[in-house]
């Protein structure tokens, strides 16, 4: 092993490949003891590991890197936070479901509370048969893209003109025009499976066609989900969803499914409330901090 002396950068007697080390271990919390313990075990005389860890910790460049990565520790702790208070309900953790759910139930225990719920209502007995059977559907789409799974917005293709012919909302749930409701017809063929993928707006779903196997990982998981890491695997709630349900998928959740026989669902983002969707951009640019005050 290479001296940590060998040779001498700055005004940290270590050489830069230690320094890479133990910026490194500052910045992921590692106690400053500690570190100093291991660079005296590495042959570092006491008195030089100490002003070491002491130099490192004063860059400005490693100031800012431990702020930003404290806050990001504070975050990522309340999250966990909310995680155990979820699990400490009665039972497994578990979507509702309802056969019957008023509008304003649906808004003020599961919308505004961003949790999923599924509900069962007749919106589907509206729909033309023929016209949104999986055959005609899969002959509207064409042969390459009904292959595989996929999410259309309705009024955006002219392929799908006749779908949107009479097409309606849910009443009191979402908003009543159907276009400023950026519907989207959701596909699969038979064996599909789709992986996690976060839901950027609130979204309420419903199944015309086929069965749909949904994974839900709440939002406060994000580190678990974002996370390399085999055994801190994220809370998932398992829900099938038949065809005349329902399913809200909350704003910042991940949702994953399989659908074994194919399926045909449609999917409103605008709903009943004088206030527009709220939108998640997960990968907006983080903004600069403010600038540090004039001498």
């Amino acid at each position: 092993m290479r001296s940590p002396l060998e040779v001498e950068t700055g005004p940290s007697p270590l050489t830069p490949e230690w320094r890479r080390w133990l910026v490194e271990n500052l910045v992921r919390g590692a106690p400053p003891k500690e570190l100093v313990a291991s660079l005296e075990k590495a042959g570092v005389a006491a008195e030089q590991a100490r002003r070491a860890v002491e130099a490192e910790q004063e860059e400005p460049f490693v100031k800012g890197a431990l702020r930003a990565v404290g806050m990001q520790r504070k975050l990522e702790g309340l999250l966990d936070v909310y995680s155990e208070l979820f699990q400490q309900t009665e039972g497994p953790p578990r979507v509702d479901r309802h056969e019957a759910l008023t509008p304003s139930a649906f808004f003020e225990r599961y919308y505004f509370d961003n949790l999923p719920v599924v509900l069962r209502e007749g919106w589907s007995a509206s729909l033309e048969p023929s016209t949104w059977s999986p055959a005609n559907v899969a002959a509207l789409l064409g042969a390459r893209e009904a292959g595989h799974a996929c999410c259309v917005p309705l009024f955006e293709d002219p392929r799908l003109e006749s779908l949107t012919r009479g097409l309606t909302t849910l009443r009191g749930f979402t908003a009543e025009d159907a276009r400023a409701c950026e519907p989207r017809l959701w596909w699969e063929p038979p064996g599909a499976e789709v992986p996690l993928r976060a839901a950027r707006r609130n979204v309420l779903l419903g199944q015309v066609h086929g069965e749909r196997r949904l994974q839900l990982v709440p939002a406060f998981e994000l580190r678990r989900v974002t996370s390399a890491s085999e055994g801190d695997a994220p809370l998932r709630l398992d829900v099938t969803l038949a065809p005349g349900e329902w399913v809200l998928l909350p704003v910042g959740w991940w949702y994953g499914f399989s659908a074994p026989g194919g399926g045909l669902a449609v999917s409103f983002e605008a709903f009943a409330l004088p206030e527009a969707n709220v939108t998640w951009d997960a990968d907006a640019e983080p903004q600069p901090s403010p600038l540090p005050p004039r001498d």
